[in-house]
């Protein structure tokens, strides 16, 4: 019977083959050395709102760390979450998504604050620390439509302006600006939308508008609609307006703009030692976004609308079902 004799391939092979084998180990060593080295002295980055940094809107103490954007999605921030090196220390994250991230595990519970002044900024839920806020804010095609500034009614008036309209595909913001536009004043938005009838309400407006909506799901997505011009108006995180500078013809309309709350969050996968120092920093320094220096300044009342967390925080789920189910809905 044959016998086959298994050796290491380092045995069969000739000195010359041994040694080009040597070597090329050898440099995929110093390759994977390297890497490491530069994986550990990569600087950690903070995630900061998307357009925020060219757009100036950032209120930034002398902290250490430099600044990435990102698309402030929660299946951005799980995918983080969930990559072997975590590719933020803290990102800035809006707060009806802060509670489904920190329900789900994508983000750290924070321990509670200490009392001293420098905790000022107390964490706003179990897994954030208060970050600023952001505005939503009804942009118009002033090469299109004109210096005039329109609101939420003539958004939806299609015979008076033509053309197309853009909204965020989501619930959020987009159920309160159709009641806006349907006459409901920015105080009693969350009144009418917690009751079925009022839910109703903000559906049938959108009826209306269906045929002429283009979508956006993130900030960069607006500002392409913007660039390409495939809408007369549109709402749109102010940053995204503000980033375009006067290249283009959209303007801003403050008026009934939406704002919502801001928070710090820690992706889960962030080391311990990392985190008790980014708490820190961000307790004693809290980085900041405010987008309102642009905002008119005379003293007029803009009716702005501050977006509830507490109704979002019980409603998302049921609200998102709806709205998925109108989206697919034939006329």
């Amino acid at each position: 019977m044959a016998l086959t004799l298994c050796l290491p391939l380092s045995a069969l092979a000739t000195p010359h083959h041994a040694a080009h084998h040597a070597a090329h180990h050898a440099v995929r060593h110093a390759k994977a050395k390297k890497a490491s080295r530069a994986a550990a002295t990569a600087r950690p980055v903070l995630a900061v709102m998307s357009g925020s940094i060219d757009a100036h809107s950032l209120l930034m103490p002398d902290q250490p760390y430099p600044l990435r954007e990102w698309d402030g999605s929660l299946a951005t921030l799980r995918a983080a979450a969930q990559a072997r090196t975590a590719p933020w220390l803290a990102a800035m994250i809006d707060n009806t998504t802060l509670y489904a991230a920190c329900r789900d595990g994508v983000v750290q519970t924070l321990p509670a604050p200490s009392a001293s002044p420098a905790s000022h900024m107390a964490a706003t839920s179990p897994c954030g620390i208060q970050a600023g806020e952001e505005s939503i804010v009804l942009a118009w095609d002033r090469g299109r439509l004109g210096d005039t500034a329109p609101d939420w009614s003539d958004f939806w008036d299609i015979a008076r302006h033509p053309g197309k309209r853009a909204l965020r595909l989501d619930p959020r913001g987009t159920l309160e600006i159709a009641l806006m536009a349907d006459g409901v004043a920015p105080r009693d938005v969350y009144s009418i939308l917690s009751s079925p009838s009022g839910v109703e309400r903000a559906f049938r407006k959108l009826d209306q508008l269906k045929p002429y909506l283009v979508w956006w799901r993130t900030a960069e997505e607006a500002s392409r609609i913007m660039n390409s011009g495939a809408a007369l108006m549109l709402s749109t995180p102010f940053d995204r307006l503000a980033d375009l500078g006067p290249k283009l013809s959209f303007a801003a309309q403050w008026r009934q703009s939406l704002r919502q709350k801001l928070s710090w969050a820690i992706p889960r996968n962030v080391p311990s030692d990392q985190t008790d120092a980014i708490i820190k920093m961000l307790r004693d320094q809290t980085p900041l976004h405010d987008d309102t220096q642009d905002a008119p300044q005379d003293g007029r009342d803009l009716g702005s609308l501050a977006m509830s967390d507490s109704f979002w925080a019980i409603n998302f789920d049921a609200l998102q079902k709806r709205f998925q189910t109108w989206l697919t809905a034939t006329p």
